[in-house]
């Protein structure tokens, strides 16, 4: 490389890049930590959270529709020679009271479905982050050392090289190499001070 050095930008622009690479790095993994725990918080939610609470709402509810049942039956036994339609208000209170009921016992299962599938979900989601994942905790960290490196040899090579003016540009023949001529014949050299 006689008569040339090689040109080296601003050094220091490898250590930015490093830096950007290590937030990178860091930004990348907590993402991805922040969206496999958004999704684990909501498979809880749903799977234990809401089921728990449909549950114990279905426990509720059941025991109101045993009271409208019972309070039916007590307003019959004191009205025994009443009309049946006597007794609307205590069957439509009967009635909402078992489609309640119903409603938690769909909430309920309902949760138990969408558990099971935000479960497969949540699976996916962490298998499509993994390279993700992999790349900040892996890939990075290696690119980042990779730059560490080469700023480092960059910085070695400049304290080293020579100043441009140092540089001595004609260009170097040797005279031990034959020189060629027209369309690359071999043109053998006079030795000095000889006979041409």
């Amino acid at each position: 490389m006689a008569g040339h050095q090689a040109n080296i930008g601003e050094v220091q622009a490898l250590g930015a890049l490093r830096g950007r690479v290590v937030e990178t790095s860091e930004e990348l993994a907590r993402l991805v930590d922040n969206c496999n725990g958004t999704m684990q918080r909501f498979v809880d939610w749903v799977g234990r959270d809401r089921a728990t609470y449909w549950k114990q709402e279905e426990r509720r509810r059941d025991q109101k529709v045993q009271t409208a049942r019972s309070d039916l039956e007590r307003a019959k036994i004191a009205k025994p020679d009443a009309d049946p339609r006597s007794f609307t208000e205590q069957m439509q209170i009967l009635k909402r009271a078992r489609a309640a009921l119903e409603e938690a016992g769909k909430k309920r299962a309902a949760c138990r479905r969408w558990a099971t599938e935000l479960e497969r979900q949540a699976l996916l989601l962490r298998a499509g982050l993994r390279p993700i994942a992999e790349m900040a905790e892996g890939d990075l960290p290696k690119a980042s050392r990779w730059l560490q490196q080469l700023e480092q040899h960059l910085q070695g090579y400049l304290a080293q090289a020579p100043a441009l003016g140092e540089i001595d540009d004609t260009p170097e023949e040797d005279d031990a190499l034959p020189s060629r001529g027209r369309a690359g014949e071999r043109v053998d050299r006079a030795p000095e001070g000889g006979d041409a």
